[in-house]
């Protein structure tokens, strides 16, 4: 299994402290995900709409060279892609976070666009031609405009987006990810090929969001896990999928970055602390 089971349960133990694990999908095998709704309201639906990846055209993230989920230009037999994965319903609230890995082909020059949308009061409407449903909040859009060399052509950074628009006391809603070009299909300009992997949504708690506001982290190709904030941050510690702590290092700026390069390949916790506010997320080391 890609799931990271030991590394979610080991998850749970931060659960005052940073968030809870509400999915840690890795797309071992699409026709698993019972629980998610593929809509395709393009103009004239092709012959596929999300599937296995293909690692001819570039590997998974991790796991299995197929492990992800991909979608294409032949969602379409027309000129418009419009194609919806709706995520498990979930109960949701604003804060609560939502991260991913995606990419297009190396040098793609049929561009491609991905917008995370959520249905704010869990009215479940789904889309039709022209129509988002009630997936009305935008939370994100990779590559609005279509621009050639705008969409991720490698898989890190990870996507990562704070959920918002809910209600105050929250919703038990959907997210949807939409895969929507237009001049695309076999005839456009427009699409080429696009990965979705290790797709996580996360329930904060108890976390300082002020302190980690515009917060971001991605690990580089040299093994340096890389660290972002507005404030300066005083420690990081990384633990392994055991709650082994493998790395503690002392910080003071906004600034930093931590080698990676001594830790086996794999999945791992980091934490970091800004003034007694913990965040703690998940770094893979490949």
């Amino acid at each position: 299994m890609k799931k990271i089971t030991l590394l979610a349960a080991f998850f749970v133990a931060f659960a005052m402290n940073a968030q809870t694990t509400l999915i840690d999908e890795g797309f071992d095998d699409i026709t698993t995900l019972t629980d998610y709704v593929v809509v395709n309201v393009s103009d004239a639906p092709g012959t596929t709409d999300i599937f296995q990846g293909n690692p001819d055209v570039f590997p998974a993230f991790d796991g299995a060279p197929e492990a992800y989920v991909g979608m294409n230009f032949n969602a379409t037999a027309g000129s418009l892609i419009d194609l919806y994965l709706l995520l498990p319903e979930l109960d949701l609230k604003n804060g609560d976070i939502i991260s991913f890995y995606t990419r297009t082909g190396e040098g793609s020059t049929f561009p491609d666009r991905l917008e995370v949308r959520i249905d704010p009061d869990g009215t479940g409407t789904e889309p039709t031609s022209g129509d988002v449903g009630s997936y009305t909040e935008l939370l994100s859009e990779i590559n609005p405009n279509l621009d050639q060399g705008g969409y991720p052509e490698t898989w890190e950074p990870a996507q990562e987006i704070t959920i918002s628009g809910l209600p105050t006391e929250g919703a038990t809603t959907r997210i949807a990810l939409r895969y929507w070009v237009t001049d695309g299909g076999p005839a456009g300009s427009n699409s080429n090929f696009i990965g979705i992997d290790r797709l996580q949504v996360e329930s904060t708690l108890g976390v300082n969001e002020q302190a980690f506001d515009n917060f971001t982290y991605f690990v580089d190709a040299a093994s340096q896990l890389n660290l972002k904030a507005s404030s300066a941050m005083n420690s990081v510690e990384v633990y392994n999928v055991l709650g082994q702590q493998v790395i503690s290092q002392k910080l003071a700026n906004t600034n930093e970055s931590v080698s990676l390069s001594a830790l086996k390949s794999g999945v791992y916790l980091a934490t970091v602390t800004i003034d007694g506010a913990k965040k703690t997320f998940k770094v893979a080391k490949k």
